[in-house]
């Protein structure tokens, strides 16, 4: 092992070990912290504290070679995808086997003779490098078509840099900023030299979907970038151009760095069975109307058998000798090369050839010296039937870097290493990705340099004069839609909790004789299973409301969903409130048994809600976000009260006694009881009741406070101008129930026939249709772009340059 190395990580542990072992645990949980705060957990196999404080340390020397290395690779590779999808030199010359790619899944014929911006197809690649026992470094697999590690590379930075930001200076430690810079300036080149213009969202980060592990450094790299992260489901292709979906219209796209595989990027020419992408995308880059990055089928670069002939494909296509070799690698279409790998089967990992066709994944690799006799039989099988489709990579002995785990202890590890290529030059990102060979833990990798180190930072100088601006962005369809689907789960979460609440209340005080009132405020918002399972055992089926997971009517369902809209929200929400969303809910489970001991959960729930309640109030500004939250926090609200009023007041108890229960509970679960107590004393009447819960408009909790809401946020929402001479559907729709509300004759909603108080329901039944048609409207008009008559904003609205 490079005995500077050594000399130089030594160094680094010393000068940790004079820290107490108190301030060592201070500085973990610091670099602990920034992970959570960004939540990068999702990232790392749900382990975040699986980062590693120590760093890896690679001095200036290593650097130069491994540099070089990196760098040759990410142009070979460039070289090789041009050569692949443009004159196919190498296979006409006889260099390389024709099974190599026409028997290859991963070659997409669809952009075959297709040219991207600048001739690069391989914009950004990663190489993961491991040291060998001698010291020599060799390339383990490169990731061409979407490199994941970076965004995590750039938070394990941060975090160990803070960390230790004393050694992190006196080390002289090369800074990460600089590599982006030149990452962002590659995109916008591309955008530039296909003629697009303009100075907003001229190039985009299409993420992943929000339940791949790779979504949430999708998002760190957005932000880093200062670049909007969209969805496919955000994208529309009109006339061959690809546009981003906004609530004011149709914004043309210039570069898409693209975070997710080939198959997933259109369904109409790709894989129609994965139901993903944007359809029509790749006939809009045959057109030459958008760029994007990595170029659409390099992830044919990444199949295994290309390893054996690599140094062959260096001299052919760049004169050089390849600086950093892979780890011996043998295809076994070669009769001589099969005889060699069978005769010794134990020193070899075999690894299929190419991707199983209709998977994402490359096959598991099987290590023959740990596999049973059996499988080792089955795998010798399986070679001498199809040994074209298998290669054989040595078995290695990495060596050994510091971690801690309690203890300072050596472990095997690799490093990954990224490279930018644009037409201009390659650079290669000065640190990287340690990743310890259990898989479990990642390290930040320092690089070392001879001369003082540059603060070079992508924010602005703070000399740099900001014009003042009040807007806040073009605000994509999706994101629009997240934020109402949110503020409908909140509300819906809350009244959950206050019925849920409710129930355990009487449950814990009284015998199921003695609650006359609770059969309705069962039918307030439990399903029908959950009433049938109350009827045999109360308290497990109010668990079974309350906690099961598995209930897709229950209160975690909903619970979950804020969960996951919070995560998809990361980029768009304060810091705080982000915080608040991704821990709703979850508290302790309650222990023991009896209704009682549920209320302290319901408590928390309850807390949360308000909670995020006040931070939304609080933190977000009254732009378009804001405004969607609001319309389904209200919609639901709304909708959830009108149920309560139905559920509890549309029968009329000719018992007193039941009677006055019930609209104590109406109050209770409606959050109105101590209003109520304040303007009329103890004395509980049916029509004040009803009056508080749907008309009157002091009161934040009635049917009608929340449409005056909805009117008042829909007067900004776009193509919704009242000043105009004719009302849109929306505003009249709303202005239609409100003027209900207002003009109900509260005393003849109160009467009854029959014990039933008709006229209640109807109206309640109407106000329901009617608030559930205002949804439908606001989800046509703004979250949905599909071409269509009679929608102003959605197809008339000018499309503007981006």
């Amino acid at each position: 092992m490079n005995m500077e190395c050594v000399e130089t990580e030594d160094t680094f542990i010393k000068s940790i070990s004079a820290l107490s072992k108190v301030e060592f645990e201070h500085r973990c949980r610091r670099l602990h912290n920034v992970l959570d705060e960004n939540d990068l957990s999702s990232s790392m196999g749900g382990n975040h504290k699986g980062t590693d404080p120590i760093p890896l340390v690679i001095t200036a020397e290593e650097w130069k070679t491994l540099e070089a290395g990196v760098a040759q690779r990410a142009r070979l590779f460039n070289a090789l995808a041009k050569d692949i999808y443009g004159e196919q030199s190498l296979w006409k010359k006889g260099k390389l086997p024709a099974a190599l790619l026409f028997a290859n899944p991963d070659f997409l014929q669809v952009v075959w003779k297709v040219h991207p911006v600048g001739d690069v197809f391989v914009n950004l690649t990663s190489t993961d490098v491991a040291r060998l026992k001698d010291g020599n470094f060799v390339a383990v697999s490169d990731h061409l078509q979407v490199p994941d590690g970076l965004g995590r590379a750039l938070e394990n930075r941060i975090g160990v840099s803070r960390a230790f930001p004393e050694l992190f200076r006196s080390m002289q430690t090369e800074r990460l900023a600089g590599f982006f810079k030149k990452l962002m300036d590659g995109l916008d080149a591309m955008h530039k030299n296909i003629g697009g213009e303009g100075e907003t969202s001229k190039v985009v980060l299409l993420a992943s979907s929000p339940d791949n592990p790779r979504r949430a450094e999708d998002a760190v790299i957005a932000r880093y970038l200062g670049i909007p992260l969209v969805e496919n489901d955000d994208l529309a292709i009109r006339n061959m151009q690809v546009y981003m979906k906004t609530l004011m219209g149709l914004k043309k796209i210039g570069t898409i760095f693209r975070r997710v595989e080939d198959g997933m990027c259109d369904p109409l020419e790709l894989r129609i069975d994965s139901g993903e992408g944007a359809v029509g995308l790749i006939s809009s880059v045959r057109a030459g109307n958008v760029a994007i990055a990595n170029f659409l089928g390099t992830g044919v670069l990444e199949t295994p058998v290309f390893k054996p002939f690599l140094p062959e494909i260096c001299r052919e296509l760049l004169g050089e000798e390849l600086l950093l070799r892979d780890v011996e690698t043998l295809w076994l279409g070669n009769a001589a090369d099969a005889e060699r790998v069978l005769a010794e089967p134990e020193k070899w990992i075999f690894k299929k050839a190419f991707r199983d066709e209709g998977s994402f994944k490359e096959a598991e690799p099987k290590t023959y010296a740990t596999m049973t006799t059996t499988a080792q039989l089955a795998l010798l099988q399986a070679v001498e039937n199809a040994p074209e489709q298998w290669v054989a990579e040595r078995s290695m002995e990495v060596s050994t870097v510091y971690a801690y785990h309690g203890d300072f202890t050596p472990e095997p590890s690799l490093m990954r290493f990224f490279a930018v290529n644009t037409a201009k030059e390659t650079s290669v990102m000065p640190g990287g990705l340690g990743i310890l060979d259990n898989g479990l833990g990642e390290k930040d990798i320092w690089v070392l340099s001879e001369n003082p180190v540059a603060n070079f930072s992508l924010l602005a100088p703070a000399s740099q004069a900001i014009t003042p601006s009040r807007a806040g962005g073009d605000l994509p369809s999706r994101a629009a839609e997240n934020l109402f689907r949110l503020g409908r789960a909140l509300s819906a979460s809350n009244m959950m909790a206050r019925i849920a609440r409710g129930i355990a209340v009487r449950l814990s005080d009284e015998s199921w004789m003695d609650m006359p009132e609770l059969p309705w405020i069962l039918k307030a918002g439990l399903t029908d299973e959950t009433q049938s399972r109350l009827a045999q055992d109360p308290e497990n089926a109010l668990r079974y409301f309350i906690l099961r997971k598995d209930n897709k009517n229950g209160m975690q369902c909903v619970l979950t969903e804020i969960r996951e809209l919070g995560m998809q929200l990361r980029d768009r929400i304060s810091e705080d409130l982000w915080l608040y969303l991704n821990g709703f809910g979850i508290a302790e489970v309650p222990a023991g048994t009896g209704a009682a001991a549920l209320l302290p959960y319901l408590k928390e729930v309850l807390s949360d809600s308000a909670a995020v309640a006040g931070l939304a109030a609080d933190s977000m500004t009254r732009g378009h976000e804001w405004r969607f939250l609001e319309l389904g926090r209200e919609i639901e609200c709304a909708i959830r009260t009108l149920l309560l009023v139905k559920s509890l007041l549309y029968t009329a108890p000719t018992d007193e006694m039941t009677n006055l229960r019930l609209l104590q509970a109406v109050l209770e679960i409606g959050d109105g009881l101590m209003t109520y107590h304040r303007r009329y004393g103890g004395r509980l009447q049916v029509v004040p009741v009803i009056d508080l819960l749907l008309s009157d408009e002091s009161n934040p909790r009635s049917v009608a406070y929340q449409v005056a809401k909805l009117r008042k946020a829909a007067k900004h929402l776009p193509g919704n101008d009242q000043s105009e001479a004719t009302f849109s559907p929306l505003d009249r729709e709303l202005m239609r129930v409100l003027a209900e509300l207002r003009l109900a004759n509260i005393e003849q909603l109160a009467e009854t026939v029959d014990n039933k108080r008709e006229n209640l329901i109807k109206l309640v039944e109407t106000q329901i249709n009617s608030i559930e048609r205002i949804a439908e409207i606001v989800n046509r008009l703004y979250l949905s772009h599909a071409p269509r008559a009679g929608v102003f904003h959605a197809t008339t609205t000018d499309v503007s340059e981006v």
